[in-house]
């Protein structure tokens, strides 16, 4: 029977770590636009919009979540996860360096595409790393990471709600990119 000190050894953390990481940009980052978008309005215009970004977001990752699978059995996971994360990091430096609504839609809409195929393919990752009967853990730690992602998303982006701060906050996603493209390796 597995226990869950079978996860913490050297040759498991960093898959677990690794697996948890992807969750966490996805689940963390689809929450915290919902509490800075009055300040990025109020910086960069668009007000009609002001659902938009939540929207691309969430199509993006939709579609990316649906072809990781298939981009994994292709490409091969290192190959795929790489392929995933360079978007995703691009996507978050755009969203900082908007300076108008469109811009920032397409840069949402890049990292949710590119969130969307992390998560999937870290969904696929659990298969291939790790023995089926760690299997049941692994899926609850990425339940726990969903879960702490829905308390610290929102707080996130409440605490760079102020002025022009919500940049800060998506270079910090866009450094959380680059750690996991080189964990990656």
């Amino acid at each position: 029977e597995a226990r869950w000190s079978d996860l913490l050894t050297w040759a498991m953390l960093p898959r677990v770590v690794l697996v948890c990481f992807g969750i966490w940009l996805n689940a963390a980052d689809s929450l915290v636009t919902v509490t800075i978008m009055p300040s990025v309005v109020r910086a960069i215009g668009g007000y009609a919009y002001f659902a938009w970004p939540v929207a691309a977001y969430l199509l993006g990752s939709i579609m990316g979540g649906a072809t990781a699978g298939y981009f994994a059995h292709t490409r091969g996971l290192r190959v795929a996860l790489i392929a995933a994360s360079v978007p995703y990091i691009l996507g978050c430096a755009l969203s900082a360096v908007a300076h108008s609504m469109a811009v920032f839609l397409i840069g949402r809409l890049l990292q949710g595409l590119a969130a969307g195929a992390i998560v999937g393919l870290c969904y696929v990752a659990t298969s291939v790393l790790f023995p089926l009967t760690h299997y049941r853990r692994i899926m609850a730690a990425l339940s726990a990471v969903w879960g702490i992602a829905t308390l610290l998303g929102p707080l996130l982006g409440g605490l760079f709600a102020k002025g022009s701060e919500w940049h800060i906050l998506f270079w910090m996603f866009a450094a959380q990119g680059v750690i996991f493209a080189a964990a990656i390796f």
